[in-house]
């Protein structure tokens, strides 16, 4: 049986790690996150990483927030927001440098988000996988941001939104959506959606690199439970 076929349908959680694979190995192929491992990002340039994800995540948080879609509410629970967390690191970290590229790339997945709010929004649960998966790879990311930039913790509370393990808060999330999300056509529109959002920050940290030295980067996938933007 092909691991495909060995996957529940009924799960989807199960098909959202397995589907969304090749999204994910795209995103995990930008250096941008490998350099943040490196301590290689200059700080101008993940501050304007940071304002790129206040975009995103302000656009679905308000989104998903304000759906009156069944599956919407029975997910959405008040601690998934991060904005708040993203404004106070945006303003610890000084200039933010934000390339052209990387901010017309934002402004299309605030637009993409903003369009699926309003003709599908219970597909919102699939971007917002997306985004409470991050923080699994967060938990690498904020000791390496941490030596890089000696900011200390507070300056990078996005990171820390789930306190010392995000695991607690992801279980308890991934019950909700199984809960949630009981029809095929339920979960075929949330992975999908997930997809999506995956392909759209892989442009984002695309346009993030412009200008930057990349060369020496590992742009290969990293092993299963070490990927620098979780899910893995």
């Amino acid at each position: 049986m092909s691991t495909t076929q060995s996957v529940s349908q009924d799960s989807v959680m199960a098909r959202l790690k397995l589907e969304t694979r090749p999204a994910h190995d795209r995103i995990e192929s930008v250096p941008f996150s490998m350099m943040m491992q490196e301590g290689r990002l200059p700080q101008a340039r993940f501050a304007g990483q940071l304002a790129c994800w206040l975009a995103v995540h302000g656009t679905l948080e308000a989104g998903v927030r304000e759906s009156d879609d069944e599956a919407c509410t029975a997910v959405w629970i008040e601690s998934m927001a991060r904005t708040s967390h993203l404004r106070n690191d945006l303003a610890c970290h000084g200039d933010m440098d934000m390339p052209p590229a990387a901010a017309t790339a934002t402004l299309k997945t605030i637009g993409w988000i903003a369009t699926l709010a309003v003709t599908d929004p219970r597909a919102l649960l699939g971007c917002l996988y997306v985004l409470e998966g991050s923080k699994l790879g967060g938990t690498i990311l904020r000791k390496c941001l941490d030596d890089a930039y000696n900011c200390g913790p507070e300056a990078l509370s996005y990171y820390w939104a789930s306190g010392a393990s995000p695991m607690p808060d992801f279980k308890a999330f991934k019950e909700r959506m199984e809960a949630a999300l009981t029809t095929d056509d339920d979960r075929d529109r949330v992975v999908a959606a997930a997809s999506g959002l995956f392909d759209h920050l892989t442009d984002v940290l695309d346009g993030l690199l412009c200008g930057l030295d990349t060369s020496g980067a590992d742009t290969e996938p990293t092993p299963e439970g070490v990927c620098p933007f979780g899910h893995g």
